[in-house]
């Protein structure tokens, strides 16, 4: 056990680009050579210790200078093959998709529904004349939600989205009288197929509570469940599936339905984003099929389920 922990923590330094080992190298040269001495000049014990400080100096700044160069050489290697990651020895290395689908499988065994949201490879372009809820369900995750954002600043809010990553239940805010204090809170979720349950209407209401926000808005491309209906009519949450929200944008004038119609459908709005990096995901093949995945893999492992656009409705 020791001897492997002693590895791992050779590897980790190694793993440390290789200006950062450089710089510890000059660093611990000049604090050991002369500032150590310098600080320690008073000391009774300088006078025994003052022949140890030039050879340490010097080992530090070799120790730490070959680590540089292996650094390196370890970042020159990877570049020339950068589809692969090390394997552990005696396994065999595979190729960095499928690390990525193997490695989230054993932690999760199944993408979490969030994750997961309705997302699929760009095939069909839809028609970008005029809203409708074929449209509105081209649209990746991300994007949906800044169209949210956008939809409540034509209506005379300011809004603020949160950033990548856990967002706490909520993932705009309004903003109309107070500008410190938000009016109401936003949950957004592209699932075109799955329904919204009672859980996450329930979860909103609490964050609600913890956020003493008053009011709730809850917005999907799909629906919800008869239970999540009934919970929500009995709470101060508004819920709006996707047709709901195309009739709303279709109610707005039409210079503010052009340019909510530019905004939504401007690039790339087909493609997921990372949920935790907020990067555009790339498409990764592996022995079970094409996913997402994160640009920034290894650093990053979240993936993302590939699925074929539902039909019109």
């Amino acid at each position: 056990m020791g001897r492997r922990k002693k590895n791992a923590g050779a590897k980790d330094l190694i793993a440390l680009p290789w200006q950062v080992s450089a710089i510890i190298a000059v660093t611990s040269f000049v604090g050991i050579r002369w500032i150590l001495p310098a600080l320690l000049s008073t000391s009774p014990l300088m006078a025994a210790l003052e022949t140890t400080f030039d050879p340490a100096s010097w080992i530090a700044l070799c120790a730490f200078g070959f680590l540089a160069l292996a650094s390196a050489i370890r970042a020159k290697i990877q570049g020339r093959n950068p589809g692969m990651a090390k394997a552990p020895a005696g396994k065999r290395q595979l190729p960095a998709p499928e690390r990525a689908t193997a490695d989230v499988a054993e932690q999760t065994r199944a993408v979490t529904p969030a994750v997961a949201a309705e997302s699929s490879e760009p095939e069909l372009q839809p028609a970008l004349g005029s809203w409708s809820l074929d449209a509105l369900r081209q649209m990746e995750w991300k994007r949906f939600e800044l169209l949210c954002a956008r939809y409540y600043e034509a209506m005379g809010f300011r809004s603020e989205t949160l950033a990548a990553g856990p967002d706490g239940g909520i993932d705009v805010k309004l903003f109309k009288i107070d500008p410190s204090r938000p009016l109401a809170v936003v949950q957004c979720k592209a699932w075109n197929t799955q329904q919204v349950g009672v859980k996450e209407i329930r979860e909103l209401l609490g964050v609600m509570v913890h956020e003493k926000v008053a009011r709730g808005i809850f917005i999907t491309t799909g629906s919800y469940t008869q239970d999540a209906i009934t919970f929500g009519g009995a709470s101060p949450i508004q819920l709006l599936d996707g047709a709901s929200l195309t009739q709303k944008i279709l109610d707005l004038p039409p210079e503010k339905q052009l340019a909510l119609l530019a905004f939504a459908f401007d690039g790339d709005y087909r493609t997921p984003s990372c949920a935790s990096c907020g990067i555009k995901m790339v498409k990764r093949d592996s022995k079970r099929g094409p996913f997402w995945g994160c640009a920034h893999y290894p650093r990053c492992k979240t993936v993302m389920q590939m699925r074929t656009p539902s039909p019109a409705t």
